[in-house]
């Protein structure tokens, strides 16, 4: 400890200096005290003490102390925790001797380093409890963690004790390249290819309407059975509607069963997947699924309504063909039919049209949503009187080539990433050129762009409106986009989706209740069921003073109760995590006098993806190790890891040198030093006739 200040040394004599001629000054022929020569040095010196310091500390002086530390080797473990350790032959070890082992050998590890423990499965954890719960893996998790919370720490190395099998994140190899410490890792699992049936994927449409047939496809993945034969299900409750024998060929087999079902009731369906298993299997937790299909009551009913024939219709009808959401009937717009609002959205091919058609009153005044496709044959005049919040002044001759150019602020739903660069290198729209009049609401998809020049007049729009939906494309000839696509790509997916989108947004209808319930139908079993909840007033204003009660019910009749916590104008509820099966819920908020109630369902759906690959990657743990200085051994050999860890050259401790400074000003001790000589001096004199 040392005492240091900002200004030159020869200053800290002279206020040493000052205190000795203030105190001789002050007592040199001091005549009213009667005191002795020995006291009165003693007052000289308390005076002189006394302004010395007090000089000195009009210097700014700062104590210095240098405090060392001593920081030892830390040693990063992370345990695999998933699922995938205890369903292979050997998972009597791993519940039972593979705790306390890995328990011993960190223990030991303690005496020498400082040991951290982490478990990593489907989330990251700080401890490790050996019971294996996790239903993914995700290695690289423990990476990042490594990476953000000890980049600046004295790690000697990182310990990883895993089957080196991951279903989550990234590929651990290129997750730990930023890692620049010594990786050791420690090899589990089962390596041998055992005698296994394994129900490898489902391919299936989530959502399906009733009375439809509906594809179910099926892979089974066949090890070490060849000559064998098994039996495969299709089980909807005790009832089972789907049967066949299977034979596998080869050491690895591989066979895709395929499986027509019928959509009978509404709701969400549950349908048991199950392999009947074989003797001497490894796991037979993989020869089961269940798979939750949402049967919806009623397609969308879309009406396409034209007034001469053009390639863009046939363009739309096999776009909406290929989605099972939609009904599509098609007319000339002379065949109207008598009810027109039984159509969730209606298609208008460049109607109005100049060839006549001008009057769509009987359209335009429905309840229907509209979409407009403007063309050659569109009457501008006719269209802009049904004052559908466009206003387009263009000749009837006045048309130009314009090309899609994304607008990145679109949000009314969401267009992949990869799409829209597909949707750039398309051919250009006929669109009408001239001037566009909309509203600052209007929400534009894409603009057009014109040459080289990107324009900010809208191509595809959707323009506000309180009584329906209403989109416009503002050109013809998406026949070409749709050919386009199918050259680029071999299929014509793109387009197909896009106007599956633009349709599926007009078509369904604004919720105008004055309670919304909202929640995921199909959630993992790993994750908590969450509800969202919107209470309107009858100004249709935001409120959340009222609670919103809500209950879930599983297929027991055992009711769960819950309160939805507040937010800012709106309701959250985390429920928690649910076994795997459905589940109903029935929700009710009392605004004033009114009391509104919400029901609906969703399935808690199994993740089976740790059982369908249990042949441990040791061949990875491996690389791991020897990209970052370290070795693999075996689940066997942690005495071998300890030594070698231990003779390590490089995990060493570390001594740290921290130089601190405090203020001289601000010590109490200091204060009541100099605070007492003030006070003893004054005492003696006023003792002795000062």
């Amino acid at each position: 400890m040392s005492v240091v200040s900002e200004y030159p040394l020869w200053l800290t004599l002279l206020s040493f200096l000052l205190g000795a001629v203030y105190a001789f000054s002050l007592y040199y022929r001091e005549k009213k005290l009667e005191l002795s020569k020995r006291l009165l040095w003693v007052l000289i010196f308390f005076r002189f003490l006394t302004i010395s310091l007090i000089s000195f500390l009009l210097l700014s002086p700062l104590i210095k102390r240098n405090s060392e530390t001593i920081e030892k080797p830390v040693i990063v473990i992370g345990v695999d925790n998933s699922e995938s350790l205890v369903l292979i032959k050997d998972s009597t070890y791993y519940h039972n001797e593979f705790p306390g082992q890995i328990a011993a050998f960190i223990k030991k590890l303690q005496e020498k380093f400082e040991v951290r423990v982490y478990s990593f499965g489907d989330k990251l954890s700080r401890n490790f409890n050996g019971q294996f719960p996790s239903k993914q893996t995700d290695i690289s998790s423990f990476w990042t963690e490594i990476e953000t919370r000890y980049s600046n720490c004295n790690i000697g190395a990182i310990i990883i004790a895993t089957d080196g099998i991951y279903n989550h994140g990234s590929d651990p190899f290129y997750a730990a390249q930023k890692i620049t410490f010594p990786i050791y890792t420690v090899a589990l699992g089962d390596t041998l290819l055992n005698k296994d049936i394994i129900l490898k994927k489902t391919i299936f449409s989530k959502t399906v309407y009733k009375g439809d047939s509906f594809p179910l496809e099926i892979w089974i993945e066949l090890n070490k059975c060849e000559g064998a034969s098994t039996i495969v299900r299709v089980k909807k409750g005790a009832q089972e509607l789907f049967k066949k024998e299977i034979r596998s060929t080869e050491e690895k087999d591989r066979i895709k069963i395929p499986v027509l079902l019928q959509a009978l009731e509404n709701g969400m369906q549950r349908y048991t997947i199950c392999v009947d298993p074989m003797p001497g299997e490894a796991s037979e937790t993989n020869n089961a699924h269940d798979i939750f299909i949402e049967v919806l009551d009623s397609r969308q009913k879309i009406a396409l309504l034209y007034g001469a024939p053009h390639p863009d219709i046939m363009a739309f009808q096999q776009a909406l063909d290929g989605s099972s959401r939609f009904l599509v009937d098609i007319f000339h717009v002379s065949k109207l039919p008598l009810n027109l609002d039984q159509y969730d959205l209606i298609i208008l091919n460049q109607l109005p049209s100049i060839a006549g058609v001008s009057n769509l009153a009987p359209v335009f005044s429905g309840k229907s949503s509209l979409l407009f496709i403007l063309g050659s044959q569109t009457d501008y005049n006719a269209f802009n009187n049904l004052k559908t919040g466009l206003v387009v002044s263009a000749s009837r001759s006045a048309f130009i080539e314009a090309q899609a150019i994304s607008n990145p602020g679109f949000s009314l739903f969401t267009m992949e990433s990869k799409e829209i660069p597909v949707f750039q290198d398309l051919p250009p729209l006929l669109s009408p050129f001239g001037a566009y009049q909309f509203g600052p609401l209007t929400d534009a998809l894409f603009y057009q762009k014109i040459g080289a020049v990107s324009s900010r007049l809208p191509l595809i729009m959707f323009l506000p409106s309180s009584e329906k939906k209403i989109g416009v494309i503002a050109g013809e000839n998406l026949w070409r986009w749709r050919l386009s696509n199918y050259i680029q790509q071999s299929n014509h997916e793109t387009f197909d989706r896009l106007i599956n989108k633009i349709v599926q947004y007009l078509s369904v209808k604004a919720d105008k209740s004055f309670f919304r319930i909202n929640v995921n139908p199909r959630i993992q079993e790993n994750e908590a069921v969450e509800f969202n909840a919107e209470v309107y007033n009858a100004a249709y204003e935001l409120i959340n003073k009222p609670d919103v009660n809500l209950v879930i019910t599983d297929k027991n009749n055992n009711n769960f109760p819950f309160i939805f916590g507040k937010t800012d104008k709106a309701y959250f509820l985390n429920a928690g995590q649910f076994p795997v099966g459905e589940y109903t819920y029935s929700s009710s908020v009392t605004v004033g006098k009114n009391t509104y109630t919400k029901s609906g369902s969703f399935a808690i759906v199994p993740l089976n993806v740790e059982a369908l690959n249990l042949l441990a990657n040791h061949n990875l743990l491996y690389r791991i190790a020897q990209a970052h200085d370290g070795q693999m051994v075996h689940r066997d050999e942690l005495n071998k890891l300890f030594q070698m860890i231990s003779t390590r050259q490089d995990i060493h401790s570390v001594s740290t040198v921290q130089k601190r400074y405090s203020d001289l000003i601000g010590n109490p001790w200091l204060f009541l030093f100099i605070l007492g000589l003030l006070t003893a001096e004054w005492a003696t004199r006023k003792r002795y006739g000062a």
